[in-house]
């Protein structure tokens, strides 16, 4: 019996060794495929958010609980309301199904009617049950993203109304919430646009490149608006930065740092920010600086235990200052990976990017209610289990979907990847950028109008000349340069 123990248990432990390996493998297989993020973000994510439209007051409900039930009754949010919108204009850019749109519409024309100031210009903080909005000081966190939704709305419909906020927006930020002797956004303004703080802020500089600046360009491709987004990429290398390659979070208006304890995502973002205007401007800077934010965030605040990005970390040491780990930390983590590795070449993104994906799909995806937590532990548990409140949105989860989507077909499979519009031209000839990748290598394949081959189109520039007509059902593929 003796003899006959030893290769049993030999070959138990061969087995359980190749299972691990097929499990791994497996994992890895389904992060890397696009049409996993297509499935998680229209069976998981989207349906989730259908629970909070409010079809008595408009909008969406902005306080949600874990099974997506409404909690406490209170203001709506207008940046929350803008993410949502944003999320249901990706739900229907990867899918085509028409019902995307009419949520997508049913948040704009909340936005529109209720949340943009008609007075002054510019997204109120909040708009409470009876649709009035507060009369508090903009915070430029709230104007730019009070800017993603619609601009998204844009680039998915050409619908010309959602534009327009957005450029009026970004004209009054320019005006007069931009320093014009040391550079930058002011974290806050007055409620009429009077210089309110002499403060800056991560959120006002780089979350107005995310949220809708680098949108906004390349929607339109506006030589003014390219201006200024390099001038806010320059006023981001030139203060924003240290030595170390750590992205600081507050700041007077000199520029001086206020604070050491800083946050992961936001500096997981500044780099992915800089590897997309390396892409648009073709300037290394931007690349050099995001390698080297990229380098210090993966020695210090990847978790080499349990995976996943930690939370915050202190500049000065650095430590981790908490073993907290939030959603969107996770997204910005995954996007500069894979666009690093795009760029590069370099496994090691890759390999980065495979961990930080099965580390999202184990732990802050919920399976039975949908969405994902907001928070967990550092081994994975849901501390924060809301679903939706003042931080959190479906933003960053369907953001994630259409990051993943483009980047694995187009960047690492080299495959045709379709997007969906329905978009509408009072006059032949009216054009509509439809490529929103900043990489000059992604063109456009084909494009069919009404499921019927549509060739008026510049490949290279990212834009189709439309027919007249309304509500086009528009099908674009984009590919790889030199792919055929």
């Amino acid at each position: 019996m003796k003899k006959l123990l030893l290769p049993a248990v030999l070959l138990s432990f061969v087995f359980a060794l190749f299972s691990a390996g097929f499990a791994s493998a497996s994992a890895s297989d389904a992060v890397l495929s696009p049409g996993h993020w297509i499935d998680e973000g229209l069976t998981n994510f989207a349906p989730f958010w259908e629970k909070t439209i409010d079809n008595e007051n408009g909008g969406f409900f902005t306080n949600i609980n874990e099974d997506g039930t409404q909690g406490e009754p209170a203001n709506k949010y207008t940046r929350m309301n803008s993410r949502v919108v944003f999320g249901f204009c990706v739900a229907y850019l990867i899918s085509g199904d028409d019902k995307y749109l009419v949520f997508a519409k049913h948040g704009m024309d909340f936005l529109s009617q209720y949340c943009y100031d008609k007075d002054n210009g510019g997204w109120a903080t909040t708009v409470d049950e009876g649709g009035d909005p507060d009369g508090g000081n903009k915070n430029l966190f709230d104007e730019t993203y009070g800017n993603v939704g619609p601009i998204l709305y844009y680039f998915t419909t050409g619908d010309k109304n959602a534009l327009s906020l957005v450029s009026k927006t970004h004209a009054l930020m320019q005006s007069n919430a931009w320093d014009k002797q040391n550079g930058g956004y002011y974290a806050y303004v007055g409620y009429n646009w009077s210089t309110a703080t002499g403060t800056k802020s991560f959120n006002s500089m780089l979350d107005t490149c995310t949220a809708y600046l680098i949108y906004y360009y390349m929607s339109t491709r506006d030589p003014s608006v390219l201006k200024d987004l390099t001038a806010t990429g320059g006023t981001i290398l030139a203060h924003m930065i240290d030595k170390n390659g750590f992205v600081g979070e507050s700041f007077d208006g000199e520029w001086n740092s206020l604070e050491t304890n800083l946050w992961v995502g936001h500096n997981l973002k500044t780099a992915w920010v800089l590897t997309r205007l390396y892409y648009i401007t073709g300037d290394k800077k931007y690349l050099d600086a995001a390698e080297k934010i990229a380098s210090g965030q993966i020695k210090y605040t990847w978790d080499k235990k349990f995976g996943g990005w930690f939370f915050h970390f202190d500049a000065k040491s650095p430590l981790i200052t908490d073993d907290d780990k939030d959603w969107w930390t996770q997204e910005e983590g995954d996007n500069l990976m894979l666009s690093l590795y795009h760029i590069t070449g370099n496994k090691k993104f890759l390999d980065k990017f495979i961990a930080g994906a099965q580390f999202w799909d184990k732990y802050f995806v919920d399976n039975k209610y949908g969405e994902v937590y907001e928070r967990l532990d550092r081994g994975g548990k849901p501390s924060i289990r809301a679903k939706a409140d003042y931080y959190k949105s479906s933003y960053h989860s369907m953001e994630t979907v259409l990051t993943n989507y483009l980047y694995l077909s187009l960047y690492k499979n080299h495959a045709d990847t379709p997007l969906y519009f329905s978009l509408s031209a009072d006059a032949a000839g009216e054009k509509h950028y439809v490529n929103i990748l900043e990489d000059p290598a992604v063109v456009i394949k084909a494009v069919a109008i009404d499921g019927k081959p549509w060739t008026d189109f510049n490949a290279a520039e990212g834009y189709i000349n439309l027919p007249a007509g309304k509500d086009m059902k528009v099908k674009v593929t984009l590919g790889m340069a030199g792919q055929s």
